[in-house]
């Protein structure tokens, strides 16, 4: 039986936390809001070794605005299960795009605002691109992709061997290290998310390394598999939107530089006092941005 969410209702009806079953795998889906196939639901993707709750702080908002506010754990983490074999991000058969495709087809959405975090941000934009007709809009808060360079830590676990390690970080205090470096002030860190990535932390470690071996080496993120990720962006035409945290320590705030680039059509956004996780340390600001730009795209 899935725990019960550990956070405020929304509006009159509490958030939902099922199982769906998609390409044969079962998947922990969380709902706040109206019936998913009603009107402008927002479909969110986490970074990662993250999990759906990580949109926890704004999926209020975005329900009482009156859309379906709708957060998953990937394939391997959080509570939804792994995969056997992947090509995460083969151009030929990328595992992720297909994945996105069929969660909306068993969730009965023809139409959705897409947003996506950190790897969630380079799934956002590489489904886009596959069939951009079937978004309304795309968010990408710290996308991963816009640039090489990734912390040491990540670039190490990519080594053989680096199983043990990622065990080892499961530990509480090794947990809370990880989160805390995702925060630019880490007393603004929610304590049910901490209670989450100590739980989590050692379930989701295997996927973790596998899916950045996928696309990760020694010298950051793989050219080819970044050029393959990039060369499809400009598929996707409609309204974007980029959020970056000014003081980002996991994926540096330059890179957001380079969506200007590669969709012009995009409002970039910096948000000052905030690091890598935008949305859950300075929600207020993120919606200031976000929730006008679901506006805007929903009049388009």
């Amino acid at each position: 039986m899935l725990p019960s969410v550990p956070r405020a209702d929304v509006g009159d009806e509490s958030p939902r936390s099922r199982e769906v079953r998609v390409g044969g795998l079962r998947i922990r889906v969380l709902e706040a809001g109206p019936a998913a196939t009603r009107d402008d639901p927002v479909l969110m993707v986490h970074g990662l070794a993250g999990w759906a709750e990580n949109w926890w702080p704004v999926i209020p908002a975005i329900a009482e605005s009156g859309r379906a506010a709708i957060a998953f754990d990937l394939p391997g983490f959080g509570q939804s299960e792994r995969p056997r074999t992947a090509r995460y991000f083969d151009p030929a058969e990328p595992f992720y795009a297909r994945f996105v495709h069929e969660l909306l087809d068993t969730l009965g959405i023809e139409r959705v605002h897409l947003a996506g975090h950190s790897l969630g941000g380079a799934i956002a934009y590489t489904v886009a691109a596959w069939e951009p007709s079937r978004f309304r809009s795309l968010t990408l808060v710290a996308p991963g992709g816009l640039g090489v360079d990734l912390p040491r830590e990540l670039r190490l676990l990519t080594l053989p061997g680096m199983e043990l390690l990622a065990r080892w970080r499961s530990s509480p205090s090794i947990a809370r290290a990880v989160l805390y470096s995702c925060f630019h002030d880490p007393s603004r860190c929610p304590p049910e998310l901490l209670e989450e990535a100590v739980r989590y932390a050692g379930v989701s470690a295997g996927e973790m390394i596998r899916v950045l071996r996928s696309c990760v080496g020694l010298g950051g993120i793989r050219e080819n598999v970044r050029r393959s990720w990039l060369s499809r962006v400009h598929r996707y035409r409609g309204p974007a939107l980029v959020v970056w945290g000014r003081e980002d320590r996991i994926l540096p705030v330059r890179h957001a530089e380079a969506a200007r680039d590669l969709a012009p059509q995009a409002d970039v956004r910096i948000i000052a006092s905030s690091g890598h996780l935008v949305m859950v340390e300075r929600p207020r600001e993120f919606l200031d941005v976000f929730l006008p730009f679901l506006d805007l795209a929903s009049a388009r």
